[in-house]
């Protein structure tokens, strides 16, 4: 039996048998019928998943799952479970494990859009995904993709989640960081913009990345920032970035002209709906810990060694 198989099998029957929920409570949780929740619960049994305890990884995994939802107030989370693993690997368990809560929300009756951010664990994420049919459908690009030389950021996934939907893809074709002040107030007061808060608003929930910030960092990587802009960002306390918005250890924007610039949605928009990031790995540890203190999420997707660091902060 494949891993992914044996992890719903532990999910479903720790929610039936710890959980106490209904086996209907699961099918709609999961996106399943009641019938097929019985079969996986049987099938637990069988495998010997479902002992006296259910011993599995991933019981472990909801566990802390649920710890971070109650430490840091969170609405939704998921943990893939790893063990003596590489990086790749990691960024392999998240991406599957993104790809399913993603393809449960894809299964929200009515669902009218999902706004994304871009990075490499959004397009991993949106690669796994199946095809959908979905009616009147949007999806919002929602950080600007256009690097300092004129090119377009190669990781914004949202064409690529709008392919697999049938539904109408609203890119962000603007500077990610404006010349300056006034460039980044026209850009704000552009029709571009005005636009994509529209579409925004009726987005189901967004899912964004975490990134950390430092030499060679996704920022530098992908053009938007010089390494040695970056160093000045370090040395200015920045630790994280969030679409763009470079934040210190305690989450708040860093006292630097690079927050006066980013074009990306403030936080007092991107709060107007359900932000879910989807983040993990070593590297990333101080990074997800200072989005999250900083408010900047309302939910998480990662994996089991960062979400212990996060349980052991303070």
């Amino acid at each position: 039996m494949d891993d992914g198989k044996q992890d719903l099998q532990a999910q479903i029957a720790w929610l039936y048998y710890i959980g106490n929920l209904t086996q209907q409570d699961i099918a709609k949780k999961v996106g399943m019928s009641r019938p097929t929740v019985q079969r996986f619960l049987n099938l637990a049994i069988e495998s010997g998943i479902v002992q006296v305890k259910i011993d599995h990884t991933a019981t472990v995994c909801m566990d802390l799952a649920k710890q971070l939802k109650k430490k840091f107030g969170l609405s939704e989370c998921e943990v893939a479970p790893v063990d003596d693993v590489t990086v790749a690997q990691v960024d392999r368990l998240i991406a599957m494990t993104s790809g399913r809560f993603l393809e449960q929300a894809l299964r929200t009756p009515n669902i009218k859009g999902i706004a994304l951010g871009t990075g490499r664990a959004i397009r991993a994420m949106c690669q796994g995904v199946t095809r959908h049919h979905l009616d009147d459908f949007k999806v919002v690009s929602l950080a600007g993709t256009v690097a300092s030389d004129g090119s377009f950021n190669r990781y914004d996934a949202s064409l690529s989640l709008a392919d697999k939907t049938d539904g109408k893809y609203y890119i962000l074709s603007i500077p990610l960081f404006a010349e300056d002040e006034q460039d980044r107030a026209y850009w704000y007061a552009s029709r571009t913009y005005t636009r994509q808060l529209a579409n925004y608003v009726e987005c189901h929930l967004a899912l964004i990345g975490v990134g950390w910030v430092g030499r060679n960092c996704s920022l530098v990587q992908d053009g938007f920032v010089t390494n040695d802009a970056m160093d000045e960002l370090v040395a200015q306390g920045a630790v994280c970035d969030v679409l763009g918005w470079v934040l210190d250890a305690d989450g708040q924007p860093i006292g630097h002209g690079i927050n006066h610039r980013v074009t990306s949605f403030k936080q007092t928009i991107l709060k107007q709906r359900p932000v879910i990031g989807v983040a993990g790995g070593e590297r990333k540890h101080a990074a997800i810990h200072a989005a999250l203190k900083g408010g900047w999420l309302n939910g998480l997707v990662t994996d089991q060694r960062t979400a212990e660091y996060l349980l052991n902060q303070t």
